[in-house]
């Protein structure tokens, strides 16, 4: 199930500045993206093909719901549901229900799971233990 898509609102700004550049805005796309660097399971608001010219192969930028932007060539997979047991990202999945689109679950059929990565020191434990 193919979901529509925002257009990038940045995309005018940078054909204008740059000679050679090609920039197209997908309008629609899987509702679900998997970065095969990442561990979390997003949902996509624009996707943009860009060519920066003959010597370079095309790329793509997906940016996300939570904000984050992930750019390459082979490393996305984008998913109609979210595979089970994977996490969608939390973040995401608030503002795209807040911009009126449905939920996951309601995507998925099924519960989904949402949530974050959390980043945790390791280093200081020592410090921590050794004192009284």
């Amino acid at each position: 199930m193919k979901a529509a898509i925002e257009k990038d609102p940045s995309i005018k700004r940078a054909q204008g500045k740059c000679k050679g550049v090609s920039s197209i805005p997908w309008i629609a796309c899987e509702p679900f993206v998997e970065n095969t660097k990442a561990v979390l399971i997003h949902r996509p608001r624009h996707v943009t093909t860009h060519k920066l010219g003959p010597r370079w192969a095309a790329h793509h930028a997906v940016h996300n719901w939570c904000d984050s932007v992930f750019t390459g060539t082979a490393k996305f997979t984008f998913l109609a549901e979210p595979p089970i047991g994977r996490i969608v990202c939390a973040r995401c999945e608030d503002a795209a229900v807040a911009a009126g689109l449905p939920s996951s679950s309601e995507i998925a059929g099924r519960h989904v799971h949402t949530g974050g990565v959390v980043a945790v020191a390791r280093c200081c434990d020592h410090i921590e233990k050794a004192q009284p």
